[in-house]
């Protein structure tokens, strides 16, 4: 056939044969596309869903790891006690004594229980409970901790009104009030010391809010398999009763919210020096000075929900900052010292600490850092990371249900190891547990080369209740490491940050905003790279007499900025009577460092005596991490119980308990036990933190086999770019872990992008039919 006779196509149409293959092109790439996302879907749902597993309640050695929570009661309509509190504070100098006021109301009309798990900090001295009803005032009295429930239930049964102050942990308390009848208001006061903080120039106190809820990891097998022991190393009722929050306190509930767990704060501050500055972190406040030198604050608002920490942080004027202060109060024939002495102020210019840096950065990424918390975090760990010489060496972990490392062992500061860093911390995201363990055992494991000093900063919120256990694995396989604490978000573990750093001889740092990144991370790093100030000794004048007690023993070596601060008793010693001079010495990087404080000179500070008592439990506490298995846990009870029975001091062991002589609820009326609720720290997401109600976290998700490599974790490769920089800074390709992406995001983008490919695909094949027709 000759293709001149054919009749020609009409301008820019299709041959029949040319469209019907073109429609056959079209449908063999639609069905691609189609088969594309349905498998892109499938991998997404089957491979990206994180294991689920049910929770039991009972915390025992068989309960997975995870955020549990107790089932209502049955009458799930009645409405829980409500609860406002009023806090005061009165600082004089470094001491600060507080009344918490916590007013319970009942709005039904039936008896009531109240029960409140609030925060205190964690170095608090609480001693003094009173129970206010209309005019009367009941006092509470110091017993141990069985026999205050003993008597407070008694009391409760019988319908007396009662209440009970216990001490789960050294910053979580719990106040349980009996007998609350039908429309009755009853105040709780309780009262407690604490010492001001100083670091780095500033003065400063913090008051936590809310107890956020705590991730409990299942035990390890050396657990599991051990009958857990009872004492205040690990307590499964405490686990029960204050940890795991139950979930529909954080959802809706029947009160109203703007009205519910209000909390108004007065500081009547006396700091003894001329201020150069004062403010409030996190809360606005209203700052009335007095004529005396006096500063009065309150919150702007009157009242603010009870879901962040309080910070309020002054400093002196420079030309009256004082180099040493000295703190007393006489109980009984006894003195007892408060001691803040000031070492040489950080410096550029200071003599920085030239021996190789083996920097560890590890990175919560659990689902309680979700929101600003992650993002404080990433900015802190990229402002570490641009501070890195080209002699050290660093390494990045992160921590959520898996622990994962970016290389397998600590490598050189070099310009591309370091931007492989940036690039891996800036796609971090916060998802699943809190599941600390691993994190601590591979950033600690392995031992630094010889003449490398490691450094192991630990950015977590610290949302985890098996602090007994961690503390123990620091004492355990700190050697010559040192661990630095960064507390991140806005409800930060206090207990944990500061205990663990201790034992870890570092220091801790708390970031509650984003714009507080630059300037505390950046006093974190000069800590990190000027000598610390070690070996600290302390010489006592005649006068101080042939007992003291002086805690904590040793003392902690010390960074640039920090005071030397300790509590000391001298037995049979008047204050009037004390003089001569105090005299501290230490080792810095130019030599010996020496002190004195003349102790004729002292400032009345009622509460050092709380203080000091507070110290010496501390102390002896300390014995069950330090010691290992070797520890008598029975004499550490009993050694922390006098001293808290002596100082009527709230502890673990030890509880104020308060009781009404007069029968209040009739013998036929019930009564109805309920906890109160209490929010979520502020930047908490319910879902993301704890997920739908009735799944949980995976167990043994990140248990570590000590026989294995670090990278023996489990592991994914990271995104080509990353893979890429690897193989060229080593020669050749390494598997490196994944980290947590936006995986949701990035399987609609993918999408998008897959069907806008196939749509130029499309374009470019009809382009071609038409220069082929064409020709």
């Amino acid at each position: 056939m000759r293709h001149d006779l054919l009749p020609e196509p009409a301008h820019g149409a299709i041959p029949a044969h040319l469209a019907r293959a073109f429609l056959k092109d079209i449908l063999v790439i639609a069905g691609t596309l189609v088969l594309a996302i349905l498998v892109m879907l499938s991998v997404l749902a089957f491979s990206g869903l994180p294991a689920r597993a049910e929770a039991s309640i009972d915390g025992g050695a068989d309960s997975p790891a995870g955020l549990y929570f107790r089932t209502g009661s049955a009458d799930t309509a009645l409405e829980a006690p409500t609860l406002s509190s009023d806090v005061r504070m009165q600082v004089n100098g470094m001491v600060n004594r507080v009344t918490v006021r916590q007013v319970f109301h009942n709005p039904t009309d039936r008896w009531q229980e109240g029960i409140y798990v609030f925060p205190l900090p964690e170095r608090s001295a609480v001693d003094s409970l009173s129970m206010i009803i209309g005019e009367r005032r009941v006092q509470g009295r110091i017993l141990e901790k069985a026999a205050a429930e003993r008597v407070y239930r008694e009391a409760a049964d019988s319908g007396r009104r009662a209440s009970l102050v216990s001490g789960e942990r050294p910053n979580v308390f719990v106040t349980s009030l009996a007998n609350i009848g039908p429309g009755e208001n009853i105040t709780v006061e309780i009262g407690y010391q604490d010492a001001v903080a100083y670091d780095d120039g500033l003065f400063s106190l913090r008051f936590p809010m809310v107890v956020a809820p705590r991730y409990s990891p299942a035990p390890p097998a050396e657990i599991a398999e051990a009958p857990v022991p009872p004492g205040p190393a690990f307590d499964p009722a405490v686990i029960r009763r204050i940890e795991e929050q139950p979930r529909d306190l954080f959802g809706p509930v029947d009160i109203d919210p703007e009205t519910a767990n209000k909390l108004s704060l007065r500081i009547e501050l006396d700091s003894g020096l001329p201020l150069a500055s004062l403010r409030s972190l996190y809360h606005p406040v209203a700052v009335d000075s007095l004529e005396d030198g006096r500063q009065i604050v309150s919150l702007k608002a009157g009242a603010v929900p009870a879901d962040r920490d309080f910070v309020l942080e002054w400093s002196a004027k420079p030309s009256d900052k004082p180099q040493a202060a000295v703190f007393a109060e006489q109980v009984g024939a006894d003195t007892h010292l408060l001691v803040m002495m000031l070492p040489p102020s950080p410096d550029d210019s200071a003599t920085r600490d030239v021996r190789p840096r083996e920097l560890i950065l590890v990175i919560d990424t659990s689902g309680s850092m979700h929101g600003d918390s992650i993002d404080q975090a990433k900015a802190a760990v990229i402002a570490a990371l641009k501070r890195l010489r080209p002699e050290d060496r660093f390494n990045v972990i992160q921590f959520n249900n898996r622990t994962l490392a970016l290389f397998p062992r600590a490598v050189a500061a070099t310009a591309g190891n370091v931007a492989m860093a940036w690039r891996y911390v800036s796609a971090l995201e916060a998802e699943g547990g809190t599941e600390m363990r691993p994190a601590l055992e591979l950033a600690l494991a392995p031992a630094a080369p010889e003449g490398t000093l490691r450094q192991v900063v630990f950015l977590t919120d610290a949302a985890v209740s098996n602090e007994a256990e961690l503390f123990k694995q620091v004492a355990a396989r700190l050697g010559d490491s040192r661990l630095f604490t960064v507390g991140i978000g806005t409800a930060p573990n206090s207990y944990f940050m500061r205990k663990a750093a201790e034992l870890g001889r570092g220091t801790f740092t708390y970031i509650g905003d984003l714009g507080e990144v630059e300037p505390r991370v950046g006093a974190l790093l000069r800590q990190l790279e000027q000598p610390a100030l070690t070996d600290l000794r302390v010489g006592w004048p005649l006068t101080a007499g042939k007992r003291i007690e002086a805690y904590p023993t040793p003392l902690p070596d010390l960074y640039a900025g920090e005071p030397v601060t300790f509590s000391a008793r001298l037995e049979g010693v008047a204050m009037n009577a004390l003089a001569g001079k105090l005299l501290v010495s230490g080792q810095d990087g130019d030599g010996i460092w020496q002190q004195r404080l003349d102790l004729g000179r002292l400032r009345p500070a009622p509460g050092s005596a709380a203080i000091w008592a507070r110290a010496k439990i501390a102390q002896i506490e300390d014995g069950l991490y330090r010691s290992g298995d070797r520890v008598d846990a029975t004499a550490v009870r009993a050694a922390a119980l006098g001293v808290a029975l002596e100082h009527r001091l709230v502890t673990r062991y030890t509880s104020l308990v308060a009781v009404d002589d007069e029968v209040a609820r009739p013998e036929d009326a019930a009564l109805d036990s309920r906890e109160i609720p209490r929010d979520l720290p502020r930047g908490w997401e319910a879902e993301t933190v704890f997920g739908s109600q009735e799944s949980r976290a995976a167990p043994g998700a990140t248990a570590l086999d000590s026989n294995s490599a670090p990278m023996e974790l489990r592991r994914r490769a990271l995104p080509a770019p990353l893979m890429q920089a690897t193989g060229s800074a080593r020669g050749q390709a390494v598997t490196l872990p994944q980290t947590a992406t936006p995986a949701e995001r990035m399987a609609i983008l993918g999408g998008a992008y897959l069907t806008l490919g196939f749509l130029l695909v499309l374009l470019v094949l009809y382009r071609a039919r038409k220069v082929r027709l064409c020709a």
